[in-house]
């Protein structure tokens, strides 16, 4: 059997029968290809990449950058998410790795190809930015 890896189709085999007015050899195990060209590329969405940035979580707080309030904007260009984040403090020794942290979690989202982080403090972080649970 072919290997299609990254193809966007499923190949089923023999799960329909076309059944002619005569009965032929051939007539029997037709492949069937479906789906393809109409499901398109995956399409990132702002609530798909900030699920996943559920899974940053920062260290010393234990609550994700989500949850926490720090991701002030998701937009999305085509293949391109930009995000916009602040962090609990301006002197935040994490500041390089939570953006990347934030920018390697968008790059697993289906259709996400490029990401770029802007961290502003502009307004600045507060407490009340937590979510409620």
């Amino acid at each position: 059997m072919q290997s299609f890896d990254a193809a966007p189709f499923i190949v089923i085999s023999e799960t329909t029968r076309y059944q002619p007015a005569t009965d032929t050899p051939e007539s029997h195990g037709v492949a069937a290809i479906v789906g393809g060209s109409d499901l398109g590329a995956p399409c990132a969405t702002p609530e798909r990449v900030e699920e996943a940035l559920r899974s940053v979580v920062d260290p010393e707080l234990s609550l994700s950058v989500v949850d926490l309030g720090l991701i002030y904007g998701i937009v999305i260009d085509g293949p391109t998410v930009r995000i916009t984040m602040t962090l609990t403090a301006p002197g935040c020794p994490l500041h390089a790795v939570m953006a990347d942290w934030v920018r390697r979690a968008a790059l697993r989202v289906p259709g996400v190809e490029r990401v770029e982080v802007a961290v502003t403090f502009d307004p600045p972080w507060s407490p009340a930015r937590i979510a409620a649970s």
